[in-house]
């Protein structure tokens, strides 16, 4: 509106006992108050122009984000194992795969495998193959969308964990449960970016996973947050968040973002750091690239401290993201097993072990001291703690009744 047009428009309120607009019965005093009415709404119109127009953008950003280059590798040997096909939660065919451990191998658990976006259950002959030769069995699969399993229609995979692959997750968690009862009585998961994300809120939502190594996890709140300082920067030419400092006016605008693009999208997407709320009695390793672009190694750490119980941090040094494994691998895979054999096989023989009675058959649990079953690699962190025996049923279910501290271990715990 011109500033022409808007002193007509104040001209016609204040019109004189012949103008049609007294004789409407608009008092001519009344003209200020018309004048801050339609003021403000012109405000309220170009606020809203404002964020429509950079909601759209923001949406475009977050569906279209780019992979990282390390995703498209396949610097790996493809796992051998017995293809199995089970049912989602709505139904439909996913595809998997029992990796057994080598024949004459005591039985140490079951680890089940949640590939990264972009790639499929083979990737576990990346990540996962020095555990088979630990002695778990390992079962991957491949999420919706992805692989060999269904293609949804009305649903397309991005690299954000959506309430879909959260289902997938419990889905495969059930059917190990059912085909193996005795192998799959101690499951646990190794989730890699995407999967770790999937993995570590399908954990808040069951009793069936005893602990769990993620590499590359995020929470998609708080990542957002971050990528919407940076878009702003770029593409706003009037920075209304400029002067806020607390990140209110991001949240707020995440929130309307988010809002958007679950309707646009048909589903959810879920928050990591609110379920690692729920997940103290769950052991947690998380493994993070120190090089890591993507996404940056202080969003793990702030999930690290997000969650409380028995819960250990290695950020591999050189290592971007999903590349710890390719950086460090010798280092990798002993922290891999010292955690699962610590929080998997090793309190599973806890349990068994009548003649050290560390947990007998009613749940009592002596005072010894725990034994140490591996070290973490240097430059780890960990804060683990026993179990109050008033708590301990979500404790007993994911093996983490009694869990070593770092004095015990020599130094800190993954």
């Amino acid at each position: 509106m011109t500033g022409r047009a808007f002193s007509l428009l104040l001209l016609a309120a204040d019109s004189g006992p012949e103008g049609t607009a007294r004789g409407a019965g608009a008092p001519a005093g009344n003209w200020p108050l018309i004048a801050v009415l339609v003021g403000g709404a012109i405000l309220v119109a170009l606020f809203i122009l404002y964020l429509v127009k950079y909601l759209r953008l923001a949406v475009n950003l977050f569906l279209d984000t780019p992979l990282p280059v390390t995703a498209s590798l396949h610097d790996y040997t493809p796992p051998e194992g017995e293809v199995v096909w089970f049912r989602s939660m709505e139904g439909r065919q996913l595809r998997g795969m029992f990796i057994d451990r080598p024949p004459g191998a005591a039985d140490r658990g079951t680890i089940i495998f949640c590939h990264e976006f972009g790639s499929d259950m083979l990737s576990a002959g990346r990540y996962a193959l020095a555990l088979v030769g630990a002695g778990y069995t390992v079962f991957t699969f491949d999420f919706r969308g992805q692989g060999g399993s269904f293609h949804p229609t009305h649903y397309e995979p991005r690299h954000w964990p959506s309430n879909y692959e959260v289902h997938d997750v419990l889905a495969a968690v059930a059917y190990v449960k059912s085909q193996r009862p005795t192998e799959a009585a101690r499951v646990g998961i190794l989730g890699i970016s995407r999967g770790a994300g999937a993995a570590l809120i399908a954990a808040a939502l069951t009793t069936d996973i005893s602990c769990l190594a993620v590499d590359g996890a995020f929470s998609t709140d708080r990542s957002i947050d971050g990528l919407l300082k940076r878009w702003v920067q770029i593409f706003a030419r009037v920075d209304l968040a400029r002067a806020d400092r607390s990140m209110t006016a991001y949240r707020f605008f995440r929130a309307l973002m988010m809002f958007y693009v679950e309707l646009k999208c048909r589903c959810r997407f879920p928050s990591t750091r609110r379920a690692l709320a729920k997940l103290q009695h769950v052991p947690i390793l998380f493994i993070h690239g120190e090089r890591d672009a993507y996404v940056p190694p202080e969003q793990t750490r702030a999930l690290y401290e997000a969650k409380p119980g028995p819960k250990a941090l290695w950020t591999c040094p050189g290592a971007k993201h999903n590349q710890a494994v390719a950086t460090d691998p010798d280092t990798y895979h002993r922290t891999l097993r010292d955690f699962f054999g610590r929080h998997l096989a090793g309190a599973a023989g806890r349990r068994e072990d009548t003649s050290g009675r560390r947990e007998d058959a009613s749940g009592r649990q002596d005072t010894a001291p725990p034994e140490a079953d591996g070290t973490a690699p240097a430059g780890a962190e960990g804060s683990e703690r026993d179990e109050p025996a008033g708590r301990r049923g979500r404790a007993e279910a994911s093996g983490a009744a009694d869990v070593p501290s770092a004095d015990a271990a020599g130094g800190p715990t993954p």
